[in-house]
């Protein structure tokens, strides 16, 4: 890159002489511009602005100094050298203001201003090469922003970063979720009843091509972003807007789209919906709420929506205990379900580091415990070590931690590279494994059904077909048994020739008492109150 020079100076000879005594070349520098008055030199500049302006101090009209301001503004990074007879301070310190770079004082000894310029030159270059690292690194954080992006997304939607200050900083720092308001997660999930030689994930991506295209569209300004979860299904995240009804505009928003799916004659998707939240934080437990909405959905229903609302008139997903979620973890880490093992983390941190009792040492001990069992799940299917080093080595990281930030990010991150290992190499689908086992039962209710026997007839140990039945619906074995079988005692209730132990005997209960209590604990009403209620509304 050549730099461009003007020489202003009133006396002739003296222009002349820094003209033509000058090997230019040498330093890449080419003089554009000779000029005796600062005037015409601005006339100069406004064709093309000097990258160095070497100029007397005194000139005829305009001085050195007003000239030099005045091209500045032309161009801010232009180099400044001053010439003159005159050592007065004023002077001198006006130039200082305005950014000076060298003085010459008359007459001129030639071997000091090639130093000047030899300085400028080397200058220039390291700005140079500065400027292409800069531009270099600028290209690199564009091309891995992406990258980091989604990897904020995925640990949000699962609730691995605790804190709101902890999320928003690493948001802040990619650019994304700059608004505070309400926000709230819809989940697109694709049945997994076509194409069954295709992994749940690909098969899914392959139908949600079309359909986020949709889903922007029905969403319009709601959309804040969207994403594709570990099992290929769409995630949306919708944020309200000031003075508008947040929860209608989601309604509207949600028909839209179901219409869409319509059009497009994909009888394979539903949607679920999440609860909205304030924080972002909280984006887990929306996604968390909408998953296993739209996972009780899938247990045979019809419709193409599933809202939170039916967890909580179900009474699922209450609160379980550190125990209960602990074990949950390492029973689905252990079989390769990525996607449930990392909420489940979620979970366990959250509730963790929110405890103000449960802090220290504490956590660092069930960090290590998590870490532990996870590597012990990865060894016993892999050669763990080789990939991630000894098990000491793990626990040592983790020891270096010293503050409960970063504590948790080194758990969260040793897990997540645990839990891909274990995943790709079982290569487990859960949401398929829990569907065959909800057939099966709805297809043996009658039987005296047991998780061993549901467990065996999947080809899975109990313990983790009742991890997954928490994980998936929000509820365990017994709880979806029991749900199952009220269902159909109540569409047998609707026959009035059948005797109500007989509705009793045939869902599996052969004690009347007992299926009486358990019928009214579930619905609100008696067998026959339902059966006199079904009859009064059929006439």
């Amino acid at each position: 890159m050549e730099i461009n020079v003007f020489v202003v100076d009133d006396e002739e000879r003296q222009r002349h002489s820094i003209v033509r005594h000058i090997a230019w070349e040498r330093y890449r520098m080419r003089v554009t511009g000779e000029w005796e008055a600062a005037e015409e030199a601005l006339e100069g500049a406004k064709q093309m602005p000097p990258d160095l302006l070497i100029t007397d101090i005194r000139l005829l009209g305009t001085d050195g100094l007003e000239l030099s301001a005045r091209m500045r503004r032309m161009n801010p990074r232009m180099r400044i050298i001053m010439v003159t007879g005159y050592e007065e301070f004023q002077y001198a310190k006006t130039a200082l203001d305005i950014g000076v770079d060298a003085f010459l004082v008359k007459p001129i000894i030639f071997e000091e201003l090639n130093a000047i310029l030899e300085r400028v030159y080397q200058e220039e270059q390291s700005n140079l090469l500065r400027s292409h690292e800069t531009m270099r690194m600028r290209e690199q954080i564009d091309v891995c922003k992406p990258i980091a992006q989604e990897q904020l997304m995925q640990e949000l939607i699962h609730g691995l970063i605790v804190g709101e200050e902890a999320v928003r900083a690493r948001a802040d720092a990619l650019d994304m979720l700059k608004g505070t308001g309400t926000r709230l997660v819809l989940t697109i999930v694709f049945q997994s009843d076509r194409s069954p030689s295709l992994p749940t994930a690909e098969q899914a991506r392959l139908e949600g091509s079309g359909i986020e295209e949709a889903a922007e569209a029905a969403c319009g300004s709601l959309l804040e972003t969207k994403m594709t979860s570990q099992r290929g299904n769409i995630v949306l995240i919708l944020q309200g807007r000031m003075g508008v009804d947040f929860e209608a505009e989601t309604e509207r928003c949600v028909r839209r789209l179901c219409a869409a799916l319509v059009n497009m004659n994909d009888g394979n998707a539903r949607i679920g919906v999440g609860p909205p939240v304030a924080k972002l934080s909280q984006l887990g437990d929306s996604f968390r709420l909408a998953q296993k909405a739209v996972n009780q959905g899938l247990l045979g229903g019809g419709e193409r929506v599933y809202s939170w609302k039916m967890l909580r008139e179900q009474g699922v997903g209450a609160e379980k205990s550190l125990e209960e979620l602990t074990a949950d973890f390492f029973a689905v880490l252990g079989a390769g379900d990525g996607q449930n093992s990392l909420s489940l983390l979620g979970e366990i941190l959250n509730g963790f580091a929110g405890n103000r009792r449960k802090q220290g040492a504490e956590l660092r001990s069930l960090c290590m415990h998590l870490i532990s069992g996870a590597y012990r799940s990865a060894s016993e299917i892999g050669d763990a070590n080789r990939q991630f080093g000894s098990e000491q080595k793990l626990w040592e990281q983790l020891l270096e931690c010293r503050e409960e930030p970063e504590l948790l990010q080194e758990t969260v991150h040793m897990i997540s590279s645990l839990s891909l290992f274990i995943a790709e190499r079982k290569k487990s689908h859960a949401q398929i494994v829990v569907q065959k086992a909800l057939a099966y039962m709805d297809g043996h209710y009658k039987d005296n059904l047991s998780l061993r026997s549901v467990a065996e007839s999947v080809y899975l140990s109990p313990n983790y077909l009742g991890a997954l039945f928490r994980a998936e619906l929000g509820v365990s074995f017994t709880d979806q048994l029991i749900r199952i079988r009220i269902q159909k005692a109540k569409e047998l209730l609707q026959h009035p020739e059948l005797k109500l132990y007989e509705v009793a005997e045939s869902v599996g209960y052969q004690n009347i008492g007992y299926f009486t209590g358990l019928f009214k604990r579930v619905t609100g009403l008696s067998p026959k109150e339902f059966r006199d209620f079904q009859g009064d509304s059929d006439r």
